[in-house]
């Protein structure tokens, strides 16, 4: 694909994949706050519409006038789950080929641009620590390549790194299932509106 500036371009799409990581990163914060004391009073439907409104605002939870409370968070103030973070981009980030199927002006990303775009990305710290996310970027390219459906995007990284490192979060008590739960959907949604915003990025961006 061709671009006025290629790496202007590779920037912006690169910074769409880490601004949305940590805007999950930061409403899955929201949702188990809210679970301590406001399930009552603020709707988790608001911490999703808000969300997923802008994925790429990092601070559009802050707006709402909730301010993140670290006692109530207190099981997530660890650095083993702070590396949740990075693990949430470069998981965004190894699904990257699938541009490849993105056409803007009868134009595709090859696979050296898509590369390159991936390199910026864990270059701005995603990384797949303990080989937690088993989606594997070549081999998501190699799907694209031959035309084989890549796996849904879901949650089950997530899951699988808090029962082995933050174990504070899988004690069975209404507010770890109520975080899981949400967890399962948010992703999914989360995803969707990254794949929507990576498209609109490039449209904007696609010389021509």
């Amino acid at each position: 694909m061709e671009f006025v500036s290629e790496r202007t371009a590779f920037t912006m799409l690169s910074e769409t994949v880490v601004k949305a990581g940590v805007s999950l990163f930061n409403a899955i914060k929201y949702i188990y706050m809210i679970a301590d004391k406001d399930f009552y009073n603020i709707s988790v439907k608001d911490i999703f519409k808000i969300s997923l409104k802008n994925i790429t605002d990092t601070t559009c939870l802050y707006n709402t006038g909730i301010k993140l409370d670290k006692e109530r968070c207190k099981e997530m103030n660890s650095p083993e789950y702070e590396r949740v973070l990075s693990l949430m981009v470069y998981s965004f980030a190894v699904r990257l080929p699938e541009l490849k199927n993105v056409k803007i002006n009868n134009q595709s990303l090859n696979d050296k641009q898509i590369k390159s775009i991936f390199d910026m990305v864990v270059a701005k710290g995603a990384g797949n620590y303990d080989n937690v996310i088993v989606d594997d970027f070549e081999e998501i390219r190699r799907m694209v390549r031959t035309g084989r459906p890549v796996p849904a995007y879901d949650a089950e990284w997530f899951k699988s790194y808090i029962y082995s490192y933050v174990p504070a979060l899988t004690a069975i008590t209404n507010k770890n299932m109520f975080l899981l739960g949400s967890c399962d959907i948010l992703f999914t949604l989360f995803y969707s509106g990254l794949e929507e915003e990576l498209k609109r990025v490039l449209s904007g961006l696609a010389a021509g």
